[in-house]
């Protein structure tokens, strides 16, 4: 059987999934916990005699890929003696990480847990650190979705990261992730 045939099926957080017989469309539940660890791909035979493959998507939510050009940057992880200035103004004072480097990038999936980019050049990015991205939806109004993430994962020019906190989606990017 070719990769095209094979169903993907996105795993419950009490470890079921749903699935459904290509052949007579008998859909079960099943539980697929046992394999969380192991594998993600199985074979699986109907009782009308069919057998077919299935992956599981074990994410916590759903990711849809997506080719969003936008911008990155990152801050330095500290603020140096170099940064402070003495003053004698008066008011309220908003101190900003100095950035340490930025750059294009294009998302290539997200969810509502996080996104995935590729950097378009070098980048000093490193795991754990917080970055501010920029991206346009290619929604009907074109949406700009400014957010931080956290870095979770860097291969090379591909970056994992994860939405800071509990920080609320715009309504607009929650829209989008519907599959």
């Amino acid at each position: 059987m070719t990769a095209s045939n094979t169903q993907r099926i996105f795993v419950k957080p009490d470890d079921t999934a749903i699935i459904q017989c290509p052949e007579c469309h008998l859909a079960k539940t099943i539980s697929v916990g046992e394999f969380r660890s192991s594998r993600h791909s199985i074979k699986v035979r109907c009782t009308c005699g069919h057998s077919y493959p299935v992956d599981l998507d074990f994410r916590r939510s759903y990711r849809k890929k997506t080719s969003l050009a936008g911008l990155y940057e990152t801050h330095t992880k500290e603020l140096d003696d170099k940064h402070w200035k003495k003053t004698r103004l008066t008011g309220v004072y908003t101190i900003q990480h100095p950035a340490s480097g930025d750059g294009h990038m294009q998302v290539t999936n997200l969810s509502t847990g996080g996104l995935q980019f590729i950097t378009s050049s070098k980048h000093t990015i490193e795991v754990g650190q917080q970055v501010r991205v920029s991206f346009t939806l290619d929604d009907r109004k074109q949406t700009e979705i400014i957010i931080i993430v956290t870095i979770q994962s860097v291969n090379g020019s591909v970056i994992g990261c994860q939405f800071v906190g509990n920080e609320p989606l715009e309504q607009a990017l929650r829209f989008y992730l519907f599959p």
